[in-house]
């Protein structure tokens, strides 16, 4: 035996890595534990990978006829809450939070090694990774035994733990998707997740969980449900269900259970290293002997928790908040508690043994039982009668329509890097965006509950990554825009801070060219605005036509944003038409001062401004050929909007709820704060009564200018041939010089009659009827009517009435929403508070930048159809992928005529050859790898929600793309891995979506289907 050893430490000393104590550990425990014990079962570190069975087969056999309990050690590590990821992740700035995760593999892979019977949950990918890398390859091959064995278990597996209230469904795919390619590739079949562990989002969707159906899991398990949700489903034995997360036959059923505890270990059984619960002392000769009373409170709440749950087998999580730093004390008394639980098992009728959530999941699997179904969300989530999570809703609206952003553009950055090069991997540009992207939908980054100066390293990562982004989109302009016999570069540039109206090289250059990529999948002509500071300008398109343009003033909020550094007083505004899908297109403007102009066909075009301004004091309105808004000259306000000649009574106005203050001492002394939306008092307070008020008109778009307060300006909006009306708000710093914090709300009334009914999306995409002070699966007891009927809004939400007339808006980003009363629709906007809500995060939501409070800009969209059985999914459905995909607007400066530039460079590029259908989106265009491309297709309309458009579709791949060719193509599961069949229940739909067998380069999309497929493909010479 010393031989071997010796042996061993030779071969580990010509290991050529960097010193990790950890390593160093593992091996000193390996070493110890075959000289001391002989034990041939602990993993060595050197020799090969036996293949052997995995996932479900190395579960743990329970008892029949007694309680199984699956103890389930776990760590719940927040990627940034109180402190930022890199703080988290090494342990530094303590004195918030004594949190270091690489301590917790560290520790725990060496307590794993010891006895081939414990288990630990792995989940949030972005730290695993990070800790991966830093290994040595023997600590990896000891690692992959683990993970073979079942001993190491991957749930869920995405970067991080999303939020399932403000995250897009786009970004959550993504972030999904990510940390499994990295689990698959690292670790193979045995570590596929099988469940997933949304332990601490704070209420769950039914997207979340279609989409998770989808990525082939097998079971679903919370940990915050509402209050009165789970003390009914306690009663009546119904914590775990089929979920029917989306439409009948389409393979988004999932089982899904609710954890007893959240996710916390039983009160006085935490062994952590900073807890203060007593140890399992075992000595009968110790004073300190505590066995019998430990065991007997351990089973003593077994029992409790086992009389919630309809089969013999239960859960219990043995964890919290970074957990397991020092994993030896978890392992040495959780072995004590089971041996001595166990020990009396024939008396207790308990019996525990280390498991997994997938192991717990088996266990149900073969109870073949008949379990309920749930149809419904689980929001609102509320903790106790005055605390209803709706306020994260809108928390943090800056950072919110930050997040949006950028998703829209890293998008287009991959659909350019897959048209254009193909690149995978970690040299990719793409990897800086596409990870800051995910870890910006954890439960406490787009949800805008974490603290300050963590939510400031989010948006740090963001602008990284999206100046890698940029940086990327310039170089493949640098390399493909130039003509075949043309050697001079072009170098174009990004403006990051068009949200406020602000760009060097349109303010400043007499002459410039805009690139405009249109990362949709159809053809289509958008509205471009660009700041400027000069009086007129001329728009050519790449026939040298000029193109009609119009000058109207910036809003009257926008020259005050704090922080703005622009001399730009207006926007020039002109309608790039039929930008071809999945390309680009040229315009070179040029300030001029001529004013009227003629094109090649000698229609006058215009460049110059044509505005009317004044004050009325009779109603005003602007109009284009579907929508007619007018406004009450004396109060300023919209009072009624025709659409297709129908005529509504439509007001508009924005209030503010007066944040409840309070100690948090008890329920009822609950504060409003980042988590918690509690108004003091059940009606908000208008803002204005009267509004300042001018109107601009022009042949391209009319606009009125609003002023509302200092602090509260608006542009209500409508272009020619648009068919909603655009309302670009600009709030803050709100003030609290009063000592009150506010929450504000843009609210819409009209007359339709809709009867308590109104309904929002689901993460993007699925739309949710929702019913004022109900619920659909318990009887709810109303304790705060105003946040109980908040929903969480990423896309839409729309009232109707009897006569089939229907009024809704889309939303640019995360928002709350509601209808409080028949006919209105409510949206906040902003939330500015002072005080805390004792919910962890320690700070009041008072955001401050450039020495105030924070200014947000923000854009809703209003949309109605008012005839008779109409509908407005069509135009919805549009207009929502539109502001989820906008396009990306690149500028190069030049000294170049027009017609220099054109011999010089190329005017315009599509990466499609046609159109795909209206109804179909192409949601994801990526590299994957070397040679191969990652497509994922979407229907983007439900059954029955639209008369054509809601119709099956099939899509042809055949010729469809100008750079490559397919050569094959493979049907993958949404996250991109292969298509497993999922674990079967008792009373689940279950259909599996194969690839069409006539014809591979055919697609069939059914309503609301999503599917995914890796292309090989080859490059067109």
């Amino acid at each position: 035996m010393k031989q071997k050893a010796l042996v061993q430490r030779k071969r580990l000393e010509k290991d050529k890595y960097p010193m990790n104590p950890g390593y160093f550990v593992l091996q000193a425990v390996i070493l110890i534990s075959q000289l001391a014990t002989g034990d041939r079962k602990v993993p060595t570190v050197q020799g090969k990978r036996t293949k052997s069975i995995c996932g479900y087969d190395k579960c743990p056999v329970e008892k029949p006829g007694v309680i199984n309990v699956h103890i389930v050690p776990h760590s719940h590590d927040d990627v940034g809450w109180l402190k930022t990821v890199d703080q988290y992740y090494y342990g530094s700035n303590n004195s918030i939070q004594a949190a270091a995760v690489q301590y917790i593999y560290d520790t725990v892979i060496v307590e794993l090694l010891k006895d081939s019977r414990r288990r630990f949950v792995a989940v949030e990918v972005a730290f695993f990774w990070r800790w991966w890398k830093e290994q040595t390859k023997a600590i990896k091959t000891a690692v992959k035994r683990l993970v073979d064995n079942g001993q190491l278990e991957f749930v869920g597996a995405g970067w991080c733990m999303n939020d399932e209230a403000t995250a897009y469904y786009t970004d959550i795919i993504d972030q999904m998707t990510i940390g499994l390619k990295f689990i698959n590739d690292t670790f193979g079949e045995c570590a596929r997740p099988k469940t997933v562990w949304q332990i601490d989002p704070f209420g769950h969707s039914k997207e979340q969980a279609a989409l998770f159906a989808l990525m082939d899991f097998d079971g679903l398990f919370l940990g915050r449900i509402d209050y009165q949700d789970k003390t009914n489903r306690k009663y009546s034995k119904t914590m775990e269900m089929i979920w029917e997360a989306g439409h009948p036959g389409d393979r988004t059923s999932l089982f899904t259970g609710i954890l007893y505890n959240n996710y916390s270990p039983p009160p006085g059984f935490c062994f952590d290293s900073y807890c203060s619960d007593q140890p399992i002392v075992d000595d009968p000769h110790s004073p300190e002997y505590n066995v019998k009373t430990r065991v007997a409170d351990f089973i003593k709440y077994v029992n409790e928790a086992a009389s919630a749950y309809a089969t013999n087998n239960i859960l219990i999580t043995m964890g919290n908040d970074f957990n397991y730093q020092f994993a030896i004390s978890w392992y040495k008394n959780l072995d004590k508690l089971i041996r001595y639980v166990n020990k009396g098992t024939s008396r207790s009728g308990v019996y525990a043994f280390y498991s997994t959530p997938g192991c717990y999941l088996n266990s149900l699997s073969k109870a073949n039982k008949e379990w309920p179904i749930k149809e419904d969300d689980f929001f609102p989530y509320a903790s106790d009668p005055h605390a209803y999570w709706t306020g994260y809703f809108t928390s943090r609206p800056s950072f919110k329509g930050n997040i949006r952003s950028t998703s829209g553009l890293l998008q287009a950055c991959k659909q350019m890097s897959a048209i254009f090069s193909h690149k995978s991997g970690p040299s990719n540009p793409l990897v800086l965006l596409e990870r800051a992207e995910a870890v910006a939908q954890h439960h406490d980054a787009v949800t805008g509950t974490a603290k300050q100066h963590v939510t400031d390293d989010y948006v740090r990562r963001l602008h990284e990554g999206a100046s890698s982004c940029y940086h990327s989109i310039a170089k493949i302009y640098s390399r493909i825009l130039p003509q075949e016999d043309s050697t001079q570069p072009v170098h174009f540039r990004h403006c990051h801070y068009l949200n406020v109206s602000q760009c060097q090289i349109t303010e400043h250059e007499g002459r410039f060219v805009v690139n405009i990529y249109n990362q949709l999948s159809m053809e289509e002509s958008l509205y471009i605005r660009l700041p400027i500071r000069g009086k007129s300008y001329v728009v050519l398109n790449q026939e040298g036509e000029e193109v009609l343009s119009q000058i109207v003033p910036l809003g009257p909020g926008v020259r005050f944003i704090p922080g703005r550094n622009s001399t730009a007083t207006s926007d020039l505004v002109f309608l790039a038409e039929r930008l071809p899908a999945l390309g680009f297109r040229s315009y070179y403007i040029m300030e001029s001062k001529t004013v009227l102009r003629k094109n090649k066909a000698g229609a006058q075009k215009s460049s110059s401004k044509f505005t009317r301004v004044g004050k009325y004091s009779e109603d005003v309105s602007i109009n284009n050929e579907r929508i007619s808004a007018k406004f009450d000259g004396e109060t300023g306000k919209l009072h009624e909007i025709v659409i297709d000649g129908v005529a509504v009574t439509l007001s508009h106005s924005f209030l503010y709820y007066k944040g409840m203050s309070g100690n948090n001492s008890r329920f009822k002394f609950r504060a409003s704060g980042a988590y918690i939306f509690r108004p003091n008092g059940t009606d908000a307070d208008q803002i204005s009564e009267v509004v300042k008020l001018n109107v601009y008109t022009g042949p391209l778009v009319s606009e009125v200018h609003q002023v509302f307060s200092p602090w509260l300006t608006q542009v209500v909006r409508l272009y020619k041939g648009a068919p909603y009306l655009e309302f670009d708000w600009i709030c803050g710093p709100i003030p609290i010089r009063d000592g009150v914090g506010k929450e504000v709300v843009s609210r819409f009334t009209t007359d339709l009659h809709s009867k308590s009914i109104f309904f929002t999306d689901s993460n993007g995409r699925q739309i949710v009827k929702r019913k004022r002070d109900f619920r659909p699966t318990w009887k709810l007891n109303v304790t705060e009517p105003t946040s109980g009927n908040y929903y969480p809004l990423n896309s839409f939400m729309y009232i109707g009435d009897s006569f089939g007339r229907r009024i809704g808006v889309v939303v640019d980003r995360a928002e709350g929403g509601t209808s409080l009363r028949d006919g209105e629709l409510e949206l906040m906007i902003h939330r500015r508070l002072l005080f805390d809500d004792a919910f962890g995060v320690g700070e009041a939501l008072n955001e401050t930048e450039f020495g105030e409070g924070l200014v947000v800009r923000g854009t809703n969209y209003l949309i109605g159809n008012f005839s008779s059985g109409g509908t407005i999914s069509q135009h919805y459905r549009q207009l929502a992928l539109k502001v989820s995909k906008k396009p990306v607007l690149s500028f190069a400066k030049t000294s170049l005529s027009f017609s220099q530039w054109k011999t010089k460079y190329k005017f315009e590029f599509a990466g499609l050859k046609r159109s795909l259908p209206a109804n179909v989106n192409l949601l994801t265009f990526e590299p994957w790898e070397t040679g191969k491309i990652l497509l994922r297709l979407e229907h983007i309309y439900q059954e029955g929600e639209h008369p054509s458009l809601s119709k099956e579709v099939t899509v042809s791949l055949e010729d469809l793309f100008t750079t490559f060719s397919i050569v094959s193509m493979r049907e993958l599961n949404l996250a991109g891995g292969e298509i497993h069949d999922r674990m079967a229940w008792n009373g689940m739909k279950h259909e599996k979506t194969h690839l069409r067998k006539h014809d591979y380069l055919e697609v069939n999309l059914k309503p609301m289907e999503i599917r995914t497929f890796l292309l090989t493909v080859e490059e067109k010479i």
